[in-house]
């Protein structure tokens, strides 16, 4: 059972995505939030403080096996954690805002009584650093301690690969084509598949030869270190996507309304620099700020940011990135066009999924929100591919798994069809998310 404290958009959302697998009960003070959630989803609902022995114990906590705190508050969502340690044996996750809270629990070896810790506004904005890292790319994360790269691409009417074949478009020894997600399809490609335009295209492989795909196929240039990048938004989220930037050698200014935020943002970056403007006023701002762009990242509310995107568009702005954070609108932000929309639940969504699937994933990506995942999992002896060569991996596996890359004692072993997969290997794979916890359990 799952125990899933705090029903705002976050809590909701979580709860939306396990409830079809999985035994849910959902805390929340707003009844009304509650009846919601019981009416449209399988769940069980109760109301209350979700910091109260009591009700914890009347949601089932001594029975939960993992439990979620999702509360707006960070120091209710450790103590919820610390009462789940001494009601039973449940894997705790809980949400934070504080990035000095979750350094400090890195710091401790995941103390606090704190079995995994999410801040959100981090995840974001590294996030969006990978992303952007890769022209053309829409989504981009790393796994095998970064020797393993997996990024999402849009194929258009002009891409290179536009109307070719996987083989013709397969020119890259280190790196697999694992999927099409087209419409509401998740397609394995082979051979003979043909990418067409509209596609979205997941690759995995090494940074070197995703990067090289990317360059290859995309018509926007790679970011230069003296490009103007304009990051709108100077709280924490933006402070943490200046902070990523700047660990990649480029200097964004961030523009910021609150003067007192804005001096401290300049006593706290080392080459980024800081604006104070109100970025409510559309007119004068994107004149001011994007007219000469190269980058903007919005980083403020949702409907600032979609605004605020559309303007650096029309006013030729080569890139847009927006953060968004209700799941509703998503798509709305996707179908316009902007170049990278990064949505927190769906980074969220694949840390919680990697304690949700046990001890097998070692880590969780969730693609295209949670179509599909890509699986880093460790092979042992008793794993169903140990000694498959990976040609057979289809006669062991349900439909809609692709092993995209091997790393044997730290290196990259580029996947073949003789590839006999050894207990120890890493193995990065690609899951339609139907088959997700079946392949999970089965590597």
């Amino acid at each position: 059972m799952i125990l899933i404290i705090g029903a705002g958009d976050v809590g909701s959302n979580i709860a939306s995505d396990l409830a079809e697998t999985h035994q849910v009960t959902v805390i929340d003070r707003d009844s009304d939030r509650i009846n919601t959630l019981t009416s449209t989803l399988d769940v069980s609902g109760v109301v209350g403080d979700g910091r109260s022995v009591p009700i914890l114990e009347d949601a089932g906590i001594e029975q939960a096996d993992i439990v979620i705190a999702s509360t707006d508050s960070d120091a209710a969502n450790i103590m919820i954690s610390n009462a789940a340690n001494e009601s039973g044996d449940a894997h705790t996750i809980a949400r934070v805002k504080d990035v000095g809270l979750f350094q400090t629990w890195q710091s401790l070896d995941g103390g606090l009584g704190v079995d995994t810790m999410l801040c959100i506004d981090l995840l974001a904005a590294e996030a969006v650093a990978r992303t952007i890292a890769l022209p053309g790319s829409i989504a981009a994360d790393t796994f095998a301690n970064g020797q393993v790269e997996v990024a999402e691409f849009e194929i258009g009417d002009d891409t290179p690969v536009t109307g070719q074949s996987i083989a013709e478009s397969d020119r890259y020894a280190s790196m697999t084509f694992a999927a099409i997600l087209r419409d509401d399809d998740v397609v394995i490609p082979d051979g003979e598949t043909v990418i067409q335009a509209d596609d979205n295209v997941v690759v995995i492989g090494s940074p070197a030869d995703i990067s090289l795909f990317a360059t290859d196929i995309s018509s926007q240039p790679t970011l230069d270190t003296d490009d103007d990048i304009e990051i709108v938004g100077g709280d924490t989220l933006g402070y943490q996507i200046a902070r990523e930037f700047e660990a990649r050698g480029w200097t964004p200014q961030i523009i910021e309304r609150d003067p007192d935020q804005a001096r401290q943002l300049t006593s706290q970056l080392r080459g980024s620099t800081v604006a104070e403007a109100d970025v409510t006023d559309f007119g004068g701002f994107s004149h001011d700020y994007l007219s000469n762009a190269d980058l903007a990242v919005g980083a403020v509310d949702d409907d600032t940011n979609y605004v605020l995107a559309q303007l650096a568009r029309e006013l030729g702005v080569a890139k847009t990135v927006a953060v968004v954070d209700n799941p509703a609108i998503v798509e709305l932000f996707e179908e316009t066009g902007l170049d990278v929309v990064v949505h927190p639940q769906d980074i969220i969504a694949g840390e919680i999924l990697q304690a949700v699937y046990g001890p097998g994933p070692e880590d969780v990506s969730v693609f295209d929100h949670d179509k599909a995942e890509v699986f880093e999992i460790m092979v042992d002896d008793g794993s169903t591919l140990t000694g498959t060569p990976l040609g057979s991996t289809a006669n062991k596996l349900p439909a809609g798994v692709v092993i995209g890359a091997i790393v044997r004692q730290g290196t990259l072993k580029a996947p073949r069809g003789n590839t006999i997969i050894q207990s120890g290997d890493k193995v990065i794979a690609f899951v339609d998310a139907a088959v997700a916890q079946e392949v999970a359990e089965m590597i």
